[in-house]
Parts: structure tokens; C-alpha cells; sequence
């Protein structure tokens, strides 16, 4: 177990003992002595589940459990307190506590709590992965489907995986999907960058750390193969890693073992790695910057995932997929008209799909609108909107002038068959206003004049 538990108690002594018990059960704790301090561990540390002291020097833990259930409503939440009466019971329970334990109390009776609210937190989330194993990576593009039925596939196996694709093609998403699908599903997924964090730290991160390992190792530390004990790590950009982490890495692929930094005692591990980087590994290996040996080792299973210009067809699925998503989140119900999402599909998008969901967030924040039209749209992506009119081949003839408007007839005879006469979007798509398209569709006769 590697859940986290904060201890909110104002006695030294029993955060002491409290801490020591939870951590010989292989719980991350987490001490506080003040609603203050409390509040604060709640942002910085995250817990799972909360033993909380029912009185305070600054306050009390019903204050901590307001706070908890106004922004964490599913986490289990125990009350501690030496005042055991029904009246303090009874106003705990209303605010929302899920257990009520009396001091003084045995040291089996509180590992029994913890115990049981530890597996509820398995259960749900167990519950939670079981609801979302069917549902794919949305995507319809042949190149996609083949991806992500190699992905399924490649789950039921216990095999190393690379995932390869540039910046924003969803390489998390494939590799959580993955381990979702996976025998591995109940067990922990933990992600690390190895590109946002110099040598030092990373090999901290993943491997943990002894007290005193490095300056600013003001205590022990369990990395993130420990706690994804029996689950899934997911190594982002693992082409970043600098060569001593690429060894310590090879070992854990090759024995399940490594040492802690600053100690000699061999931790024995059993993950599934899945890895991934936007570089080309084979040209990193053939220029020295990256171990043949990992190379291979990582490299079992190759899912190669297409930029999201090569798959523009899964453009429109995706931009309404993320605007139903914000607009849950945000109260909005918000659509794209046909050819909103027709422009989008002419854009090259060299963000992939991060720069779409992006962008769709930003358009469901500010939009004032239900409908999404080209004009709503930043510039750089309402410019796709413009008419392209091919004029190869063409013979003009005459003065400059009077093949400027051989010109402009033809570019409103194209847009006025492209909108089947629409004024509204002829206008929008041509960047003039209507009273100036009603002159020149009257001036070339084309058209009426009316809407």
C-alpha cells in the first residue's frame, strides 16, 4: 500500500505514534497540529483519508471536514477526540464524518478503520476503471483504430511498451488506456517526465532517496517504482533520460531491482513499463545518446501514433468531444456549426491534439455564443475559414483593372456556389461586411440582392 493519510492531532506524542503505526502498515503520513496546518496538507499533500482531532488549538475538525467535503466529497474522513459524547458524535456524522473513534484507542481498533476506508478507496477506484475499460480513444482514422487496437491487444500481455509520436498526440492517453485494459488495471499508474527534471531529481523521483543523499534530502523517501508496486510506470520522453538513469533503468527492466540513492539495500520491484518519447530512438542510439541495449528492451511492442494532420477526419469528433467535456464543467452547451469544424479540419495543427483541446477549452471559457461560427474563432485558425480559389490555367487578359475584377467575379461565383447563396456566410467567409457583398454581387449581377 502507498495511499496517503493525513494526521491532523495537536499532541506530539500521538502524531508520533500515529505516524510510526501507519507507516509500518507502508502508508505515506502526513502530520498537522492546527486547523491552519491542516488545510494547508490538504492542498500541498492530497491524502486519500484523514484521521482529524475533533478540537483544535485554532478551531476544529469540523472545520477540517467542512472543508473536505466542500472539495473532496468522496474522502473517507475519521474523527479522533477524547470528548466522546453523543452530542459531538451526533454533529460529526451530520457534517459528514464516516467514522468516530474515542481516545484513548488500541492500536488494532484504528488499523481496522484505516483498513476498511483503504479498501473502499480501492473499490471505487476499482469501480471507476471498470466504467471507463470499454471506452476507447476517440478517433476513427484507419491509422488511430490500428493504434489503439495494438494497444488493446498489447494490454493483455505483460510486455514493455514504446509509444511513439510527437508532442500532443496522446501518448498518455494511449498509455493509460493500456493499463486500464490491463491484468494490472487495480493496481497504481504512475507518470513521471523524464524531461522536467534534471539527473539528480530524476533518479530521486523514480528510485527514491535515504536521509542525507543529497542536499535538501531532509528525510527518507520511497520513489515511484515502489509505489507503483505490482501497477504500471509510464516513462514521458524516456529519450531525456542522461546515461546513468538509462542504466539504472536497464536494471530494473532486466533483475526488478535497484537501490534507493545513498543506500545499499537492494528494493525488489514488480511494474510494467511503458515508455515513451516524440524522438527518433533509433537515430539517438546510432549517435550515442541512448543505450542499444534499453533501446530493445523498451522497444517490445512499438505503437506509433499519427500526428493529428494526418488524421483530420478525427478532427470534428474530437472538437465536439472536448466542448461537451468544458461545457459540463463550465455550465455551457455549446456546439460548432458544420463549417466551423470544416475549417478546423484544414488546420495543420502542430500541437496535435493538446493544441485542439486547448483551443476548445478557451472557446467554451469565453464564448458568449451556443453556436461556434468561423468568426468566433481565433485568427490564426479563422484564416482556414478563407476561400481558396485556384486560378491555375486561368487566361485574363486586358488592363490591371480589368483583370482584378475578371478576377473578384470569379472568386464570388465560386463562393456563392460553395454557400448555396448564403449571404450571412458568403460575407463571413470573404471578410467583408453584407452591405459590401450586396454591391458587388449587384454590380456583377449575380444573384439577387436580397437575402
Amino acid at each position: 500500500m502507498s495511499e496517503r493519510v493525513l494526521v491532523v492531532d495537536d499532541e506530539p506524542s500521538l502524531q508520533v505514534t500515529l505516524a510510526d503505526t501507519l507507516k509500518d502498515e507502508g502508508l505515506r503520513v502526513a502530520v498537522a497540529g492546527t486547523v491552519g496546518e491542516a488545510l494547508s496538507e490538504l492542498e500541498s499533500f492530497q491524502p486519500k483519508l484523514v484521521l482529524c482531532d475533533l478540537k483544535l488549538p485554532d478551531g476544529n475538525g469540523i472545520e477540517v471536514l467542512k472543508r473536505v467535503r466542500g472539495e473532496f466529497s468522496d474522502m473517507p474522513f475519521v474523527i479522533l477526540t477524547a470528548h466522546g459524547t453523543v452530542a459531538t458524535a451526533v454533529e460529526a456524522m451530520k457534517a459528514g464524518a464516516d467514522e468516530f473513534l474515542t481516545k484513548p484507542f488500541e492500536e488494532a481498533q484504528l488499523l481496522a478503520v484505516v483498513r476498511r476506508y483503504l479498501e473502499v478507496i480501492r473499490l471505487r477506484r476499482r469501480v471507476a476503471e471498470l466504467e471507463g475499460e470499454t471506452q476507447s480513444p476517440l478517433g476513427l482514422a484507419p491509422r488511430f483504430v490500428e493504434a489503439v487496437e495494438l494497444s488493446r491487444n498489447a494490454a493483455g500481455t505483460d510486455t514493455n511498451v514504446l509509444i511513439l509520436g510527437e508532442t500532443g498526440t496522446g501518448k498518455e492517453v494511449i498509455a493509460r488506456f493500456i493499463h486500464r485494459c490491463s491484468p494490472r488495471r487495480n493496481k497504481s499508474f504512475v507518470a513521471v517526465n523524464c524531461a522536467a527534471l534534471p539527473e539528480t531529481l530524476l533518479e530521486a523521483e523514480l528510485f527514491g532517496h535515504e536521509k542525507g543523499a543529497f542536499t535538501g534530502a531532509i528525510k527518507q523517501r520511497r520513489g515511484r517504482f515502489e509505489e507503483a508496486g505490482g501497477g504500471t510506470v509510464f516513462l514521458d520522453e524516456v529519450a531525456e533520460m542522461a546515461p546513468s538513469s538509462q542504466a539504472k533503468l536497464l536494471r530494473v527492466l532486466q533483475e526488478g531491482s535497484f537501490e534507493r540513492l545513498g543506500s545499499n539495500t537492494t528494493i525488489r520491484v514488480d511494474v510494467r513499463i511503458i515508455a515513451a518519447t516524440r524522438r527518433d530512438l533509433q537515430q539517438e542510439v546510432a549517435e550515442g545518446r541512448f543505450r542499444d541495449d534499453l533501446y530493445y528492451r523498451i522497444r517490445v511492442i512499438p505503437i506509433d501514433l499519427p500526428a493529428l494532420r494526418d488524421r483530420s477526419e478525427d478532427i470534428p469528433l474530437l472538437a465536439s468531444f472536448f466542448a461537451k467535456k468544458y461545457g459540463e464543467k463550465l455550465g455551457v452547451d455549446l456546439t460548432f456549426a458544420s463549417n466551423t469544424l470544416h475549417c478546423l479540419s484544414n488546420h495543420p495543427f502542430p500541437g496535435n491534439v493538446r493544441e485542439l483541446e486547448n483551443l476548445v477549452h478557451r472557446i467554451v471559457a469565453l464564448s458568449s455564443t451556443d453556436v461556434i461560427e468561423p468568426h468566433h474563432l481565433p485568427d490564426e485558425y479563422a484564416s482556414q475559414c478563407r476561400p481558396r480559389i485556384p486560378i491555375a490555367g486561368s487566361v485574363f487578359s486586358g488592363t490591371l483593372s480589368e483583370m482584378a475584377q475578371m478576377f473578384e467575379r470569379r472568386v464570388l461565383e465560386e463562393v456563392l456556389e460553395r454557400q448555396k447563396g448564403h449571404r450571412g456566410r458568403m460575407a463571413e467567409a470573404l471578410g467583408i461586411s453584407r452591405k459590401s457583398l450586396w454591391q458587388k454581387l449587384k454590380s456583377y449581377g449575380l444573384g439577387s440582392a436580397g437575402e
